[in-house]
């Protein structure tokens, strides 16, 4: 299979396994966890195993959707990234053999010979340089074509790379790959997040797989977790929230009180301090922390200042509001609570986007990075996840200068 988000793909899961939600309920007894681990172990070497490149379209779709299955658990985190640039250099890598850009998620054009005024082809693709090897010539020539609104939808270089004529960019084979490789990382984050909302419902096996990733995750990506740490419990990074969540924060009007304070801000703020990566739905936050220091000192405080921000300021018009809080938390309808009462209720998780647009639609105003998020905690994950890989990548790019210096 030249791409697990094309047409092929989607016709298959749709048609040979009833759907998303059937074909992650048999993969289980089809693919063993090895298996599904094959398609990420190779990166140490750096060689892709011919095995995995030659899979048919069925065991290939069926392994690859055992590791999204398998994300859902952590969406945004080193296993993500070694799963989404393994599984990329596959897909590249076939593509590349099959010599044509084929049966993807992106709509490339061939180019027909007669469409390139005759100057602009020879100064693009040096036609008349017949000291160039056949190898430089292939490089050279345009030989896709998209509209140009869908390229700027993917596209992160300078649109001074690309031929634009009438509409239409043209594109060599090199720059469709680049293209398809932005398609496919797009398509990866979506179909993850979809998954993230639906993980309690996965069979234990995606648990088990996640360890194992993990396990292959941790070596890969070893120095620079050394250097950058890990996406654990960590100090909360205001600056990073969702817009709804700095909404709630700023304080907001009596109709949204109650459900900006305690529902949305109370359940973010928790589980992003102390667990922004549970495991499953029902964990407690006792399964997190050893007391409620963290609690009491860095999260409490945070809800009662910007429940008193709101008009009129929450805590003192509704004073029985802060038990309610802790029974939010996970500790009962209680004001003094202990470690012990963890589990005396459920610890809610943060509503979805959608039912934040359908209960308080006031705090709803999406930016930029809420595109494909469907929860307030993969947003700020997705975050927090593109910082420290833009600062690991900083601090590679400086130790690389040093040492060439």
């Amino acid at each position: 299979m030249l791409d697990p988000f094309g047409d092929r793909a989607k016709r298959l899961v749709k048609e040979e396994f009833g759907g998303i939600s059937e074909l992650l309920s048999i993969i289980p007894s089809y693919v063993g966890i090895d298996q599904a681990i094959e398609r990420v172990s190779w990166v140490k070497s750096g060689e892709i195993p011919e095995e995995i490149l030659g899979l048919g379209d069925v065991q290939d779709l069926l392994t690859f959707y055992a590791l999204l299955g398998a994300l859902a658990f952590s969406p945004y985190g080193i296993e993500m990234e070694l799963v989404k640039e393994s599984n990329a250099k596959i897909y590249s890598e076939r593509l590349r053999r099959a010599g044509r850009i084929r049966g993807t998620s992106i709509a490339l054009e061939s180019v027909d010979t007669a469409e390139i005024p005759t100057r602009d082809r020879t100064i693009l693709e040096r036609t008349h340089h017949q000291e160039l090897p056949p190898g430089e010539r292939e490089r050279l020539r345009l030989k896709y074509k998209i509209p140009l609104g869908k390229l700027l939808e993917l596209w992160d270089g300078s649109l001074k790379e690309v031929y634009i004529r009438r509409g239409y960019a043209y594109l060599t084979e090199e720059q469709g790959l680049r293209l398809w490789e932005r398609s496919f990382e797009r398509n990866f984050e979506r179909a993850v997040n979809l998954l993230y909302e639906v993980r309690d419902e996965l069979p234990e096996y995606y648990l088990r797989l996640y360890e194992r990733l993990g396990e292959v995750a941790r070596e890969h990506f070893k120095e620079r977790l050394e250097r950058m740490g890990s996406a654990e419990a960590q100090p909360l990074r205001f600056d990073l929230f969702p817009p709804c969540v700095k909404i709630a924060l700023g304080g907001v009007p009596s109709g949204l009180r109650n459900y900006a304070i305690t529902v949305l801000l109370t359940s973010f703020l928790s589980y992003a301090r102390l667990c922004p990566n549970p495991p499953r739905r029902d964990v407690r936050i006792r399964d997190c922390v050893s007391d409620l220091s963290i609690v009491e000192k860095e999260i409490l405080p945070v809800i009662i200042e910007a429940g008193n921000r709101c008009s009129p300021p929450l805590f003192e018009d509704q004073p029985h509001e802060v038990k309610n809080i802790w029974y939010h938390l996970g500790f009962g309808l209680t004001d003094k609570p202990t470690l012990e009462d963890s589990g005396n209720s459920t610890w809610y998780f943060p509503p979805n986007c959608s039912k934040i647009r359908a209960n308080a639609p006031q705090l709803c105003k999406p930016d930029r990075h809420c595109r494909n998020i469907k929860n307030p905690l993969t947003y700020y994950l997705r975050r927090l996840y593109l910082e420290n890989r833009g600062k690991a990548g900083e601090k590679e790019s400086v130790e690389g200068g040093e040492e060439n210096g």
